[in-house]
């Protein structure tokens, strides 16, 4: 590699990265998710009742409230990007993707309600 590229890689990379897109989506003007109505009857459908994080089998933990999706998912209330919960229902890596196969995953609606309220702030309401 000659001596320019090792030296304007780098260079070009931080440029890119650093003026890469940063923006972060306004939740205000949205209509507000709630926990009860929204939230908890899609992990109740897929996430509990798949047998894997319900009363029967909880894998390495259940699902079951609000307290244990907040205490066992690392939801960043505020902050989808920055969830666990939304990563592992928005994953492509089979290997990852929550609910896993043969289980259907999340449909677009549910993931973008998901999405809202972690953005919303997570709340119990």
């Amino acid at each position: 590699m000659s001596v320019y590229l090792k030296f304007f890689l780098p260079v070009i990379f931080t440029i890119l990265f650093s003026t890469s897109c940063k923006h972060k989506t306004n939740f205000s003007g949205l209509a507000t998710v709630s926990y009860s109505q929204h939230i908890q009857p899609i992990i109740n459908s897929n996430c509990t009742q798949s047998g894997c994080h319900g009363l029967q089998n909880q894998e390495d933990f259940g699902l079951l409230t609000y307290s244990d999706l907040i205490k066992h998912t690392e939801i960043a209330a505020g902050s989808p990007e920055q969830s666990e919960l939304y990563h592992v229902i928005r994953s492509y890596n089979s290997e990852k993707v929550m609910p896993r196969p043969p289980y259907r995953p999340l449909s677009e609606k549910q993931i973008q309600l998901i999405y809202v309220w972690i953005g919303q702030g997570a709340l119990n309401n």
